[in-house]
């Protein structure tokens, strides 16, 4: 009993000092040394381009990507992971430091022959992450071990109990060797089952990062955002990362016409149509599009699917409901920006925002489809790297933050 009134005790400590740290912009005290390690607040970008210049005028100091599974299955050190050591010194080379992501679980099973739903490779799992470490903490500024479990597409083949696994045991790995260099884990939205399990790991932390989208796909304001990073500060008392969030730059729902013009183009005048011809539809979807269908859904239920939860893709289609009714066009995404970001500047416990993303990209890498906007608009340049209007906010508030 007295250990629950001590716990009730810290809680209200906590909070109200983040009210006031909030109301005052004055950073915690655990957030301001993570800054001070991390050589200032983190203003970042997401799948960046090397258009150096570009990322300086916007006001990045950071960018984020992903490490591939290191090793070819013989042992001997990938081309793909040559390639991304290199692109990471350019970029430090160029002033920017990098939030390197470390392999998804999936990688370890397919490239590196280590099935990490088994314990028996968990050494394995370790070794990596130790090797990953040395061969590059004079390369990047920082660690997020894995990315996103929760999200079937990531945490494939993984339950979210293995995966909290997965992420706690190279946390441990690397606590006794990594000195200052910051490593954390993140959460797609608050995810308060995965922060439930990630209690045991939580001092071998740095940070813990969240992903929110709220005003994309469904309705949201600044509240939405503000809320949930103090919520986890709350639930871990780490300074928190928001490792990626944006604005759909286009995007809006498909008439019945459009949606008859897309099936037709399939050969089907119908969806019922479409779900009675099943194996014959389902082989002129993309790949990619099969390959989310088989992770997220039972075989029984793919026909429903397409058009219930993978729909908004297959019709390349986002709903009316958005942040404070900003239309997903290009103004629409500036004033998303210049809205949320002052409110976000706020938040005493906050150590950085890495914005989702740098640029358009043609083809929705999640199910495969051109010109789909779900993974194709979130850029704050266009295609052919032109800036849109975005990107001078962007500068502008960061020039703010840092």
């Amino acid at each position: 009993m007295f250990l629950k009134i001590v716990a009730f005790f810290e809680s209200i400590v906590l909070c109200l000092g983040t009210f006031l740290g909030s109301f005052f912009g004055v950073p915690d005290r655990d957030t301001q040394a993570l800054v001070d390690r991390l050589g200032g607040f983190i203003c970042g970008v997401c799948h960046p381009n090397e258009n150096y210049d570009l990322l300086r005028e916007g006001g990045f100091n950071w960018v984020r990507i992903d490490i591939p599974y290191p090793f070819n299955r013989d042992g001997s050190v990938s081309g793909s992971y040559r390639a991304f050591r290199a692109r990471a010194a350019a970029y430090q080379k160029e002033g920017f430091k990098v939030m390197a992501i470390t392999p998804y679980p999936a990688s370890y099973r397919e490239t590196g022959g280590l099935d990490v739903r088994d314990s028996a490779s968990h050494a394995g799992v370790q070794d990596v992450t130790r090797w990953l470490f040395n061969d590059l903490k004079d390369v990047v500024g920082a660690f997020q071990i894995t990315n996103e479990m929760g999200v079937d597409a990531f945490t494939y083949p993984l339950t979210l109990e293995e995966a909290a696994v997965f992420i706690g045991i190279q946390l441990q790995a690397l606590y006794p060797i990594k000195g200052d260099f910051p490593v954390g884990y993140n959460s797609a939205g608050l995810n308060e089952k995965l922060h439930s399990l990630m209690q045991p790991y939580l001092p071998f932390c740095d940070y813990v990062g969240i992903d929110m989208y709220f005003g994309n796909t469904g309705k949201g304001n600044a509240w939405d955002y503000v809320s949930r990073v103090e919520k986890l500060h709350r639930i871990t008392r780490l300074p928190v990362i928001v490792q990626e969030f944006g604005f759909l730059s286009e995007g809006k729902p498909k008439t019945a016409e459009e949606k008859a013009a897309i099936l037709s183009e399939y050969g089907y005048d119908s969806e019922e149509a479409a779900k009675a011809d099943l194996d014959n539809f389902l082989r002129k979807l993309p790949a990619a599009f099969r390959l989310r269908l088989e992770q997220s859904y039972p075989k029984e239920e793919w026909g429903d699917a397409v058009f219930g939860g993978m729909g908004g893709h297959f019709y390349r289609e986002i709903g009316s409901k958005t942040y404070r009714n900003y239309p997903h066009t290009p103004d629409g995404q500036a004033q998303f920006y210049d809205d949320l970001l002052p409110k976000l500047k706020k938040l005493n416990c906050l150590a950085g925002l890495i914005l989702y993303c740098c640029q358009d990209s043609s083809v929705c890498w999640y199910c495969g489809l051109p010109g789909c906007p779900y993974e194709t608009r979130w850029g704050i340049v266009d295609e052919s790297g032109a800036p849109k209007p975005a990107f001078d906010v962007i500068a502008k508030h960061f020039a703010a933050f840092r």
